[in-house]
């Protein structure tokens, strides 16, 4: 059985090289009734490597969804009716979070910002297409930190379906789970992130030694 305190003894040595990186690395998670260019964007939640949170709820846009992340997302509080009403439109949301993102640059003395995520091959399209409808030049790049991609480097198989969390070493997964909350999902997949980077720097180390 492996302890907490190896968890966090992993979790803070990665945290410590995010921190240090000369990129500011945002972990990032977005709840949305579709894929980017078929659906709607309907919340956004962040979080800095220092613990500074974004979170918003936005507007849909779109009358193209895919019936079950909808029913997915409905069953989480994201419902479409309440979000017309109280959303915020995207491209506000968009302006927000690249305000933030400048702020916490600014503050941190970072390079530039990069967007990470566990499937970034869907967060990344559906911030990076938002940025393009508000008009606005993204702070992100031209693409995403994947840390499934990353966690291929744990698979002895190269096997993909290794990356799912729940094939995951559980020396790097965090006490909880995702709950499907934009920002609690953002926080926890940062946890799982800094983990498994403090885990391959220790793997280094020893194959070094």
């Amino acid at each position: 059985m492996i302890s907490e305190s190896q968890q966090e003894c992993y979790a803070q040595l990665g945290k410590t090289k995010v921190q240090a990186a000369p990129q500011l690395f945002i972990d990032l998670d977005v709840e949305a009734d579709g894929k980017a260019g078929y659906g709607s964007l309907l919340s956004i939640g962040a979080v800095s490597p220092w613990g500074e949170s974004f979170y918003e709820e936005l507007q849909p846009t779109c009358d193209l969804w895919v019936h079950s992340q909808r029913d997915f997302c409905e069953a989480h509080g994201l419902q479409r009716e309440r979000l017309l009403r109280k959303g915020i439109p995207p491209a506000a949301a968009i302006a927000k979070l690249t305000d933030w993102q400048a702020g916490l640059r600014s503050k941190h003395q970072k390079t530039n910002s990069v967007i990470v995520a566990f499937n970034a091959s869907f967060d990344y399209p559906m911030i990076d297409l938002e940025y393009l409808r508000a008009g606005l030049k993204s702070p992100f790049g031209v693409a995403g930190y994947c840390i499934k991609s990353l966690a291929m480097a744990l698979s002895d198989n190269y096997d993909w379906r290794d990356t799912r969390k729940e094939q995951l070493p559980p020396d790097i997964l965090p006490g909880g789970d995702f709950t499907h909350h934009a920002l609690e999902d953002a926080i926890y997949q940062q946890q799982l992130h800094f983990a498994l980077i403090g885990r391959l720097i220790c793997e280094k180390a020893q194959a070094s030694s």
